[in-house]
């Protein structure tokens, strides 16, 4: 009988060592890759990259009916600024946010879900919520909440920790 190749044995992680970082670290970007590629997958339908698809939930359930600043979407996302104005650039082509201009200064807008983005997140939203609770169940409910907890845990103390090496640098 074949013996099953581990899914890190292209990443060069002996799992039958006890170097648990690597592994632990190698598995959450294996199983995100893994992850994005079926939402991606099934985001492609609507004519939607997860980026895009985020930066739409962000403007819409952040921003609400006021808006958000490009900044503070782009903060939201973890991305850069050049990387937020392209981004916005194909939404606000697309007819999905609208720039809504802010006193004189014309490089400050206030972005805000159009109501045809709106529209398109409520279309959406089934099948996405329906596709992570799908790839979750894989896991069974148990180990859904037991890696719920470690992970949640996980990245309050890695926000901590970055948060603290910031106020002594």
């Amino acid at each position: 009988m074949k013996a099953k190749m581990s899914p890190l044995k292209n990443f060069g992680i002996d799992v039958n060592k006890s170097n648990f970082g690597e592994i632990a670290i190698y598995s959450l970007a294996r199983a995100y890759a893994l992850i994005e590629r079926e939402i991606s997958e099934y985001l492609r339908q609507f004519n939607l990259t997860p980026a895009k698809f985020n930066a739409l939930m962000v403007i819409k359930h952040q921003g609400k009916e006021k808006g958000l600043s490009q900044i503070a979407v782009g903060r939201q996302l973890i991305v850069t600024a050049s990387n937020i104005t392209r981004l916005l650039d194909k939404l606000d082509k697309e007819g999905f946010i609208e720039r809504l201009p802010q006193g004189a200064d014309r490089r400050i807008n206030l972005i805000r879900i159009s109501k045809k983005g709106s529209k398109l997140l409520d279309q959406v939203w089934p099948g996405y919520s329906k596709k992570v609770n799908e790839l979750a169940e894989i896991l069974g409910t148990n180990n859904t909440k037991k890696i719920s907890r470690l992970l949640l845990s996980w990245c309050a103390k890695l926000e901590s920790n970055s948060k603290n090496r910031k106020a002594y640098a």
